[in-house]
């Protein structure tokens, strides 16, 4: 039978209840199912348990089983599938409780949060500091333009200074600005998000 039938044959016959194709499927293809899952996870045991717990999850599905085309990647691609259900499961079952499980990534979150807003804080901090460098024209130009989202033709009405003399203000503000930040990334955090 081995030699005689492809892997589709043997897939489909696998399908149709046949269990002498499923072991074939099973031999054939075990040693490369290991090396592969070796590739993603060092651990010999979980492998085999996965390798294992999809050829039980394929037999007691066959029947609801699509057409394989290329039945060496659907077992490949299937292991891996098992794997990350497994390390999931895991994690599920190694916590003594799932409210204790819900509490540890409560915790992670708000750690994540706290680090967030010091990282801001520290940014904003830049921010100011890097704003206190600019002329009191600079800083009025600045704030008139990101604050209060006024266009540079308002700006020079209501500074009273030509439109360009407003455009060269702000280009000089981004210069010092840069100097000061050393970065485009804050720069651009600077009038996205702190104004």
């Amino acid at each position: 039978m081995k030699d005689k039938f492809t892997d589709t044959d043997l897939f489909k016959s696998f399908k149709n209840g046949d269990e002498s194709a499923f072991e074939i499927l099973y031999q054939k293809y075990f040693k490369a199912l290991s090396h592969y899952g070796l590739r993603i996870c060092q651990d010999h045991e979980l492998i085999e348990n996965a390798i294992q717990d999809l050829f039980i999850d394929l037999w007691r599905r066959r029947a609801f089983l699509g057409e394989v085309e290329n039945v060496k990647f659907y077992l490949i691609k299937s292991l891996r599938n098992q794997l990350i259900r497994n390390s999931q499961k895991d994690i599920l079952e190694n916590s003594e409780d799932v409210n204790d499980f819900l509490d540890y990534l409560g915790s992670l979150s708000v750690e994540q949060t706290m680090v967030q807003k010091e990282s801001e804080e520290l940014r904003n901090d830049k921010i100011r500091e890097a704003i206190s460098k600019l002329s009191n024209r600079q800083k009025e130009v600045i704030h008139l333009r990101y604050f209060q989202n006024l266009s540079l033709d308002e700006i020079s009405h209501l500074i009273v200074l030509p439109k360009q003399v407003v455009k060269n203000l702000l280009s000089k503000s981004y210069a010092v600005l840069r100097v000061y930040l050393k970065s485009t990334y804050l720069v651009m955090f600077l009038f996205l998000s702190f104004f």
